[in-house]
Parts: structure tokens; C-alpha cells; sequence
């Protein structure tokens, strides 16, 4: 016998003598393995998009504006930052020093120019200084020496003691018409004038700075012709100031003039005082002939290229020795920002092994967290949330969502971490119950801790108001509980973040600094109303963030009701409304179920409250559990008032698939109505597969009557299911079923409606009906004497009132 028959005769043998394997392998080996691969493959997708959002391989920042640290803050990475103000100085400064530019319009001084050639030609054109005088005025111009002459010359006569004084305008017009008597055409006047302002025709002339000493500097400009910015020559302001350029007139003037008349009879002492005369008018004339203009607009562009050009001035902070924050005093936006700089720098310089072993840590976290609500939420809530994929998903999103958003939203500019935190916990709330809302809330309030690197304050202050919010939402019956509801969870996180952070805020006790050094009383620390008016803020911002949060759900709840398949007591109480277009359509086609249907929805709404169920969910959904007898109503005995029985002619299978297709019928109508999932539920559940008793037996007869007759299966004359998934669907079926027997009571007696009940509930309980809803005979007990109750009451003796006695 080969080894491997051996191993299986040794396992047969072993399973044959019926010892149970265990609970885990059991579950395996009849589970779906690739249903639960895909379960397993969307929860690992779930883990991959919140550590990516989330970004798991970087250090967590927990510091925020206005809070106190308990210890020095000392930076963990060399790294630099910009000195934004030395920077700015810097490049300030460098735009003062920019030169401004100047547009340089060189015409003016050839208009000089031509100017001076017209009043020399009026001297060289005078018979006399008498007819000058009389015919022309412009000479008067030569008739005495300008100011800034004077002083030119008076420098000169300190250094030439021999100098000749001023001479009359008689005298100083004869000079003119001797010395210009040779140069008629006044091309050696006008070449030595040209060699005068050589420089001016390059650089311009400029009477005073057109700027502002923050607009450039005061001791140089940028030159520049009219149409060639690009071209560009530095000019000290001296060379181009008309004021300094006047004193340089006269002396400049006289070499030209020299070397032009050199030659000429006239005597060098003659064409000197000529010189000086043609240079007292220039100076004279000069000011009117500004050739320099500044241009904003250049000079703009040139201090921004300037400032452009300046390097950041950086600042450097060194690991383990740089001091970023003291300990005891008040973070700004200043040091946050420096701290956010520090930890992008360090995440910077971590090793791949480094970021690898964040995100394992964090990953295992997650699936920590993945096995404790999983395990809860299979053995102790609805495992149809982890069988069902489709839930499971949503489940996954919303939870991911919830800690990627509050992550997000718990920057420092916005600190509203628990705005997304107590919309998730109402929504758990809503749509899984408190139970499962509180340890989704708990899981995902001390994830985002981890997350943040926040410490225990923030867990508890969170965790406060996710939990308060939903201990206080219970049943949704108006818009205005969300409002009380956030009120009240305001409250608490208020007084919980002050409370929390003066216990375990240590930098309240303030150590003094000094040779005494001592801890001073809480009640004395020199920061304490600092950390009280911090601690404050802090918890009105929590407060204010709770109320948007319930002001928000108020617009969100439609939406969540349609995205998860539930409802709130709000919208059921809108579609419980009469003057639904399918209950008025049932009151018109089929009044008699219409009047069941009411009868069934008050003692069952009535039942459900006495097991803690939610009993308008059931009024309302018994409005809606027959609608499908619309299609047929005749063949339904409460509305035969004909006194025909449809059923007469029909052979009992036709006539049960009749009576069953209401159910498939009136969960296609309410689908094309757009009903919620919990009411098509009701319609599909409110039979169960309960046995349609009447005719199977009525088939059962006939068969027995007929020697050819085949046997009857009860299969034959069940409804489809499926049984009641809840405890709601549960209390309608067994209000529908005895609100319809105990019409056929003759005498409604208390007695014999007890009777009633208590056979129909147990026949339902041994047919297994209540098997998939987890009712308690407790519950089954409640139920079975709150529905006694209401019946009786419906069925109520009256006082016979005697007629008319005859005469």
C-alpha cells in the first residue's frame, strides 16, 4: 500500500470517530473562499487609500497655533530655512541702489545751440551797439555777466591775479564783432560749443532728480537714448546736474575756443573774454534746456531685476542643538511654520527602511483595528454587514473617508477635524445602530490620533463628541433634534477640552528662571490665563465646529438615507403620509386591505414598542406590506362584498399563486415608486414562507378524494420568502396574521383573542418563521400580549341601547 493511501485511511479514520473540528476550520472549509478573497482584497484596498492619503511614511505634526508645549522644541535634521526679512532688507536695500534710468532727448541742446548762433548773428549784423539796442533787445542778454559767471570767474581771478575787470556792453559788443569777424558763418563758435557739450549730448542734462531715494539711487542714474533702453551708460548725478554743469561752462569753453580762433588777428586775450561772454549766456539759457526724463517704467523693471538677482539669505538650524520653540510659552504662526519646514526636512532625509517601517506600523494598526470591529460586528452585530459585499464596502468607504477628510481638515489654518468626525459618528448612528457607531467612532477617533501624533487630550476631547452625539440622537423625528443634538454635544466637548487640558497641560505649573529656581502652584503660574484664554479658544472652536456639523446633517440626511438603503424616522414619517399616491390608489382599488392595512400598522406599531423596536418603522411599512393586491383585489376576501369567491372556479394551486403573487407584485410596485429598502423588505418578508393553509388543505382533500389524485407538497403552497430578517418584519407578520384571524372571531372575547394570538405566535415560531431575526421568547412574549391588548381594545364590548318600546 502506497504512503499516500495510508495517510488517507489514517484520516478517514480519525474523522470516523466524530470528534468536531475546530469552530475556525469548520468555517473554512464550507466558506466561499473566493468571496471571501475579494472580501479580503477590498478591505486591503480600504488599508493602501488611508495610508496614502493619509501619507503614513512621514513623521506626524501635532503642533498647532496658540497651544504651549510642555518641554523645548529641538530640531531633529539640519536644515535651512529663508531669513524672509534679512532678504527683504537686502533686496530692499538693493532696489535704493539700483540707478534710476533716464531717457535722454538730446534735441534740446542743438535748439541751445541754434539759439545762440541767432543772437550772435544779430551782433555780427549790428552797424553799431546804439542801432543793436534800438532795433533789437535780445542782446541784452550780453549786457551784464550771469551769477554763476561771476563766481566762475572769481575763482579764476584767485588763481590769475592779472585778470581784466568786466568790461562795459559797449566794449563787450566791440569785442564780438572783431573776434566774429572772421567765423561769419559761426561754424568755430558752433564746433567749440559742440565740443563744450560733448558729454551732455551723450549723458543729458537734468536740473534736479525726478525720484524718490526708494525709487534708486541718489548718486548715479542709468542713461539711455530715446527708442535704445538696452543701451545703457551709468552717469554720475554730478556730471549731468545742471547746476554743477554751469560752473564748469566757462572754463570748459575757453580751450575750444583757443584752439578754434588760434590764428585768427584777433589777440588770445580777446577771444577769451568772448569765450566768457558766449559762456554767461549758456549758463544764462542752460535750465530751460533739460534733456533728461525719468522713465518709470524702466527704472521699475531694473530694481525688480535687482532685487530678483539678491539670493535668499538662509538661516541655518542644526540637529540636536537648535532651540525651535520654549518650552512654556505660546506657539505662533512663526514657529509653526518653522516646525512644518523641520518635519518636511526630516521627512526628507529618512531612509526607505525608515518610511517602510512607518507604513508597516501603521498598516498593522489598521488591521488591529480591521479584526477588532470585524470580529464585533460578525459575532456580537449584523454579519450581514460582512457577508453582504456591497455593505461591506460602504462601511469601508465611510470609515476611510472619515480619517482621510479629518486628517485633511486638521491643518492648523483650519483645525475642523471634527467636523467629519461627528457627521461619520450621526451617520454610524443612523444607519448601524448605537453600538457599532460608538466603536467605529472610538477606532477612528484614536487612528487619527496616531495619525496626527496627537496626545490623550485630543483622543478624549474627539472621542467626546462623537460619543455624545450619538448617546443623544436616538430616533430622528424632526430636523430640529439634530440641532439638540449638536447643542448638547457642543456642550460637553466644550467643558470636556477645558477640563482635559488644564489636568494634563503641564506647562500650567511655570518653572521660574533664576538661581531660585521653584514650581510655582498652578493657580500662580505666570502663563496660566495665557493657557486658560488658549484652552478656551480652543474648546469654542470644537463647540462651534459640533453645531455646523448638526446644522450640515440636517441637508446630508436625505442623502445618506438613499446612499446606505435606511431610513429615519424623520423621512418615514413623510412617507407614512395618507395622501401617498399608492396609499390613496390602495383606498380606492382595494379599501378593505386599505382598512387592514391601518388596523395592522396601530397594533403593530404598538407591539414594536413594547420590545424597543422601532415601531413607526413598522406603521409604516404596514401601510405599504399588501399593496400589491391592487393588481387583483377581488380575489382577496376582504374585499369581496359581492358575496363572490373568485376562488370558486380556480383548482387550490391556481388559486395560491393568486394570493402569492402579491407579495412579488407589490415589491415591483413599490420599486417603480422609489420606496426604501426597508419598506420593500416589509413587503417581500411579511409572509415569510409560511404555508397558505386554506388551499393546500382544500388540495390535500381533493386528492384524497380522487384515487388518481397525486400527493400534495406543502413546497407547493409556500411563499417564496425570505423570513423576517428583523425584528420589525417579525411583529408586522404576526400582526398581519392575527389582525386577519380575529375577524373571524364571532365573539371577540379578551379570552378568546388571547387564545388566538398565543396559537397563531406558536404555530409561526414552529414553523421556523422567526427563526433569521434573533426575537427572544421574551420579546415574543412582549409581543404576544401588547397585541392581546390592542385587539381587545379594537373589539371592545358597547352597552346594547334598547329600541323604541311600542305603544
Amino acid at each position: 500500500m502506497s504512503g499516500a493511501s495510508k495517510k488517507r485511511t489514517s484520516q478517514e479514520r480519525i474523522e470516523s470517530l466524530g470528534i468536531p473540528k475546530p469552530r475556525f476550520v469548520q468555517w473554512w472549509q464550507r466558506s466561499d473562499k473566493a468571496d471571501w478573497a475579494i472580501r479580503v482584497s477590498m478591505a486591503v484596498a480600504a488599508a493602501l487609500a488611508l495610508l496614502i492619503l493619509c501619507q503614513t511614511w512621514k513623521p506626524p505634526f501635532a503642533y498647532r497655533t496658540s497651544e504651549i508645549p510642555a518641554r523645548d522644541i529641538i530640531t531633529r535634521v539640519d536644515f535651512s530655512q529663508e531669513d524672509t526679512a534679512a532678504t527683504e532688507a537686502a533686496r530692499l536695500q538693493k532696489r535704493r541702489e539700483v540707478p534710476a534710468r533716464y531717457r535722454n532727448r538730446p534735441k534740446p541742446l542743438t535748439q541751445l545751440r541754434s539759439a545762440l548762433k541767432s543772437q550772435l548773428v544779430l551782433v555780427i549784423g549790428a552797424e553799431s551797439y546804439d542801432t543793436l539796442q534800438k532795433s533789437e533787445e535780445e542782446f541784452a542778454a550780453f549786457s551784464k555777466f550771469n551769477e554763476a559767471s561771476k563766481a566762475a570767474r572769481a575763482v579764476e581771478k584767485a588763481k590769475n591775479a592779472d585778470e581784466t575787470p568786466d568790461l562795459t556792453p559797449e566794449r563787450r559788443f566791440e569785442l564780438l564783432k572783431n573776434v566774429l569777424a572772421n567765423d561769419k558763418e559761426l561754424k568755430k563758435v558752433d564746433a567749440a560749443v559742440g565740443f563744450l557739450f560733448q558729454n551732455e549730448f551723450e549723458h543729458g542734462l537734468l536740473k534736479a532728480l525726478q525720484h524718490e531715494p526708494q525709487q534708486g539711487s541718489q548718486q548715479q542714474i542709468a542713461v539711455f537714448e530715446s527708442g535704445q533702453s538696452g543701451d545703457v551708460q551709468f552717469v554720475q548725478v554730478d556730471e549731468v546736474q545742471i547746476g554743477l554743469v554751469e560752473s564748469r561752462v566757462d572754463p570748459n569753453l575757453a580751450e575750444p575756443f583757443r584752439v578754434q580762433f588760434d590764428g585768427d588777428s584777433s589777440s588770445p586775450e580777446d577771444v577769451r573774454t568772448v569765450a566768457r561772454i558766449i559762456a554767461d549766456w549758456i549758463v544764462r539759457e542752460l535750465p530751460a534746456y533739460e534733456t533728461l526724463q525719468y522713465d518709470d517704467e524702466e527704472s521699475e523693471m531694473a530694481r525688480i531685476e535687482a532685487a530678483a538677482a539678491i539670493k535668499p539669505i538662509m538661516k541655518n538650524y542644526y540637529a540636536g542643538t537648535t532651540k525651535l520653540a520654549s518650552a512654556g510659552k505660546i506657539l505662533d504662526q512663526e514657529q509653526i511654520a518653522l516646525l512644518r519646514l523641520e518635519r518636511e526636512a526630516l521627512a526628507k532625509k529618512m531612509r526607505i527602511s525608515d518610511q517602510l517601517a512607518r507604513i508597516i506600523a501603521y498598516a498593522g494598526m489598521i488591521a488591529a483595528i480591521y479584526l477588532l470591529c470585524g470580529s464585533y460586528i460578525y459575532f456580537v452585530d449584523n454579519r450581514q454587514i460582512v457577508l453582504d459585499r456591497w455593505q461591506l464596502g460602504k462601511l469601508l468607504a465611510l470609515w476611510v473617508l472619515t480619517i482621510s477628510l479629518a486628517y485633511l481638515a486638521a491643518r492648523d489654518e483650519w483645525r475642523s477635524e471634527l467636523i467629519p468626525l461627528v457627521l461619520a459618528a450621526i451617520t454610524s448612528a443612523v444607519v448601524y445602530g448605537r453600538q457599532l457607531a460608538m466603536l467605529l467612532a472610538a477606532t477612528s477617533c484614536i487612528c487619527l490620533a496616531l495619525l496626527l501624533g496627537s496626545g490623550i487630550a485630543e483622543v478624549v476631547a474627539t472621542a467626546s463628541a462623537c460619543i455624545t452625539s450619538i448617546l443623544f440622537l436616538d430616533r430622528i423625528r424632526s430636523r430640529t433634534h439634530l440641532l439638540y443634538v449638536g447643542a448638547v454635544a457642543a456642550a460637553v466637548t466644550i467643558a470636556t477640552v477645558v477640563g482635559v487640558g488644564i489636568v494634563t497641560e503641564t506647562s500650567l505649573s511655570a518653572v521660574k528662571v533664576g538661581a531660585e529656581a521653584e514650581l510655582e502652584p498652578i493657580y500662580q503660574g505666570p502663563i496660566f490665563h495665557d493657557v486658560l484664554a488658549s484652552l478656551i479658544s480652543k474648546a469654542t472652536w470644537a463647540g462651534i465646529c459640533i453645531i455646523g456639523s448638526a446644522l450640515a446633517m440636517t441637508g446630508l440626511l436625505p442623502l445618506v438615507e438613499r446612499a446606505f438603503g435606511v431610513q429615519t424616522d424623520l423621512s418615514l414619517l413623510e412617507l407614512g403620509d395618507a395622501s401617498h399616491p399608492l396609499l390613496r390608489r390602495l383606498a380606492q382599488r382595494a379599501p378593505g386591505t386599505y382598512n387592514h392595512s391601518i388596523n395592522v400598522a396601530s397594533i403593530g406599531e404598538a407591539a414594536a414598542d413594547a420590545i424597543g423596536a422601532n415601531g413607526l418603522l413598522v406603521r409604516v411599512g404596514a401601510y405599504f406590506h399588501d399593496i400589491g393586491k391592487m393588481f387583483k383585489p377581488e380575489y382577496f376576501i376582504e374585499n369581496q362584498s359581492s358575496g363572490v369567491n373568485q376562488h370558486d372556479t380556480l383548482q387550490p394551486a391556481m388559486s395560491t399563486l393568486v394570493i402569492i403573487a402579491h407579495v412579488k407584485d407589490g415589491a415591483d410596485l413599490a420599486r417603480s415608486h422609489h420606496l426604501p429598502e426597508p419598506i420593500i423588505d416589509f413587503i417581500l418578508q411579511h409572509h415569510g414562507t409560511t404555508l397558505v393553509e386554506y388551499f393546500y388543505r382544500e388540495a390535500a382533500r381533493r386528492s384524497e378524494e380522487d384515487p388518481n389524485g397525486e400527493a400534495v407538497s406543502d413546497k407547493d403552497f409556500r411563499y417564496p420568502g425570505p423570513k423576517p430578517q428583523t425584528l420589525e418584519a417579525a411583529v408586522m407578520m404576526l400582526a398581519d396574521t392575527v389582525e386577519s384571524a380575529s375577524r373571524t372571531l364571532v365573539d371577540p372575547t379578551p379570552s378568546r383573542i388571547q387564545g388566538l394570538v398565543d396559537s397563531i405566535a406558536q404555530k409561526k415560531m414552529g414553523d421556523g418563521q422567526f427563526d433569521e431575526c434573533g426575537l427572544t421568547f421574551r420579546q415574543l412574549d412582549r409581543v404576544r400580549r401588547s397585541l392581546v391588548k390592542s385587539l381587545t381594545a379594537i373589539y371592545h364590548a358597547r352597552i346594547k341601547y334598547p329600541g323604541p318600546q311600542n305603544p
